[in-house]
């Protein structure tokens, strides 16, 4: 499962402020000029999304996917992706954004830019029309890790289960109505949530 995993984050367009983004490509930027290794470049990464977790977890302006039918457009829309061969083993949709931990059972894992790219002009179409706006719904850049590991997989199993309980919006990841955990990842929750 781990080996050829991908641990998926879409935004909506404005949640995070413009000058976090340009921070976020300047120190990109540097580090590739710089010739760093691997590993440094994983740890600008993984400090970076961290940094954008907790802004995305805050409040912000741009909160679209707290109105339940958006929520719903979106969600109803994963299943697009299951048709298209991806197993999506965990998945939160919370006010404005979405994790999936998802891995193409059909070998297609190169098209997943292009069935994500997919995914979001559909639903933010349709989600448009919900809220009766036009104009950009999904912020351009998406964040997604490959996951190298069973460990890795099982810990990004957790926090995507885990990310609306971490957020104060519920105490256990299963009272969360956008939340999925598939039963062949259920294992990777521990005691007391695997049987929920």
């Amino acid at each position: 499962m781990a080996d050829h995993s991908y641990f998926v984050t879409l935004r909506l367009k404005g949640s995070l402020p413009k000058h976090v983004i340009e921070e976020f490509r300047t120190q990109r930027k540097a580090l590739q000029g710089s010739g760093a290794s691997e590993e440094e470049s994983l740890e600008l990464a993984r400090r970076q999304f961290a940094s954008i977790e907790r802004i995305l977890d805050s409040v912000s302006d741009v909160q679209w996917l707290e109105n339940p039918k958006v929520a719903a457009v979106v969600w109803n829309s994963l299943d697009w992706l299951r048709n298209r061969g991806w197993m999506i083993y965990a998945g939160v949709l919370m006010s404005n954004h979405l994790h999936l931990l998802m891995r193409n059972e059909e070998g297609r894992t190169k098209e997943m830019l292009e069935d994500l790219a997919r995914f979001k002009n559909y639903t933010a179409r349709e989600a448009n029309k919900v809220l009766g706006r036009s104009g950009s719904f999904w912020a351009r850049e998406d964040f997604d890790h490959w996951i190298r590991s069973r460990e890795k997989f099982e810990g990004t199993v957790r926090y995507i289960a885990n990310n609306p309980v971490k957020a104060g919006l519920v105490s256990r990841w299963s009272d969360w109505e956008w939340n999925v955990v598939d039963e062949s990842a259920r294992d990777c929750l521990g005691d007391g949530e695997a049987s929920t």
